[in-house]
């Protein structure tokens, strides 16, 4: 690993992407020695996952950004609540070579002393794209270092069912133990149960989340913002399945955003509904 001083991140991947070899990525984590301005997940290290040969405005207003996020319905400009703005910037500094190379096992060493130090909450695996689009070798010794020095660590993919998944590429087995499954509506959520992942799913109406019986995410606005998910509970509650004896609920929440974004995403979930 290089030693430039006070880095503004660090690059943990470069390589093909597992949704589309064709096409090159990166994976990104920043926001571990300046704090996250991330409202919903509070004082989490971020991590981004972007194509290095496109700029990501382009790659979504084209309908390009397939490589990173898969078949997810808000995908192209469809209601994704991520700032795109600030996810080019984030591309800009790689393109700069603002961000030292690391290994994923250093970059885990690093956040989990900032955690032991209270200084950082956890990691959060995909602020932007889907984490599946990389190796979960990427993902592993930066989760396992995190949750081992009491943090708490988050990520969601689509990549569990092939109704999400560009050109059928599923999300290795293996991110059950870190990921939640990104689900619509109460029949994704019990698909994705039956194959074994804990789901974070999205409703259009409270009502029907309180149907559900699922539990509300605390950092929602239904929720009244009781937390952030650098808050949530000793670990958090989207930090995947332990195991086959973890019986926790899976989350939910109401899709969000300004309202723009949540016009477009309810009717990004409608298409998908009716395919």
């Amino acid at each position: 690993m290089s030693t430039k001083k006070n880095p503004t991140g660090y690059l943990l991947y470069e390589g093909p992407s597992a949704m589309d070899p064709s096409v090159p990525i990166a994976v990104i984590a920043n926001c571990i020695t300046s704090r996250s301005d991330n409202e919903k997940t509070g004082d989490m290290a971020q991590s981004f996952i972007i194509r290095t040969d496109m700029k990501p405005n382009i790659a979504t207003k084209t309908k390009q950004d397939y490589a990173v996020c898969g078949c997810c319905p808000y995908a192209g400009n469809n209601g994704c609540y991520v700032s795109i703005k600030m996810v080019c910037s984030v591309y800009a500094a790689y393109k700069r070579g603002s961000y030292v190379t690391a290994t994923p096992e250093a970059v885990g060493s690093i956040v989990a002393a900032r955690v032991r130090r209270g200084l950082l909450s956890g990691f959060r695996c995909g602020s932007y794209g889907d984490p599946a689009a990389a190796p979960f070798e990427v993902w592993e010794p930066v989760v396992s270092a995190v949750r081992a020095a009491g943090g708490r660590t988050s990520g969601y993919t689509h990549q569990w069912s092939e109704r999400y998944a560009y050109a059928g590429r599923t999300a290795d087995p293996r991110f059950r133990s870190i990921l939640m499954a990104s689900a619509h509506g109460p029949v994704d959520e019990l698909l994705a149960r039956a194959d074994g992942w804990r789901s974070f799913t999205v409703f259009e109406e409270l009502e029907e989340l309180e149907r559900s019986g699922l539990a509300m995410c605390p950092a929602s606005k239904e929720a009244g913002y009781l937390k952030t998910c650098g808050s949530c509970g000793k670990q958090s509650a989207c930090n995947g399945r332990r195991d086959l004896d973890d019986r926790r609920s899976s989350m939910a929440i109401v899709v969000h955003g300004n309202p723009v974004t949540i016009n477009q995403a309810k009717k990004a979930i409608i298409r998908m509904e009716q395919e």
